[in-house]
């Protein structure tokens, strides 16, 4: 019985060996992506190679976190400028998974939402100002409550009118992630 250690141990290796690379000598080595785009020139068109992708017309830099999102922000009303901002926001709130629900760090008892983060006490439950909740109010959301914000969408669109309402109130439209 005492093979069966050895043939687990050994077995884990090879997984463990396959994981950290392919162990073939012919297997052929993996090349960076570029992206190819066509620069006009007066007289010709040239081809240009650059490490960024693009979504919906901005520049996803290589760096970016949450890139898979930033087509999408751009439907949702958030323009170029400000999604270097959002790609932080989305990876410190949520780690860009819109489906992250915060039910238990918030001392009011308050939940926190989707990729933004978007907290339901303050922006869609009813208060004394918003009886059907703020983002209802605005015709970001249709239903009481804040389960559409699962919607990555929604959410996005949700964030640019917390942002525009905080920049235009406070003239910081991140102070909602206290930024």
């Amino acid at each position: 019985m005492d093979w069966i250690p050895r043939l687990l141990a050994t077995t884990s290796a090879v997984f463990a060996f396959i994981a950290v690379g392919d162990w073939r000598a012919d297997a052929p080595t993996p090349q960076p992506q570029t992206t190819l785009i066509s620069v006009p020139d007066a007289s010709e068109s040239l081809l240009k190679a650059t490490p960024t992708t693009t979504a919906n017309d901005a520049v996803i830099p290589p760096t970016a976190r949450c890139g898979q999102w930033w087509g999408l922000a751009i439907e949702a009303g958030w323009t170029e400028d400000l999604l270097e901002t959002l790609d932080y926001v989305l990876w410190r709130e949520s780690r860009c998974d819109p489906t992250q629900h915060n039910t238990t760090l918030n001392k009011d008892g308050s939940a926190d939402v989707g990729l933004t983060q978007i907290n339901d006490r303050s922006w869609c439950l009813p208060t004394r100002w918003y009886p059907q909740g703020y983002l209802q109010t605005v015709g970001v959301l249709t239903t009481v409550g804040c389960e559409q914000l699962f919607d990555p969408y929604l959410n996005l669109k949700a964030a640019k009118a917390l942002y525009d309402y905080s920049q235009e109130a406070n003239g910081n439209g991140w102070q909602p992630w206290q930024l």
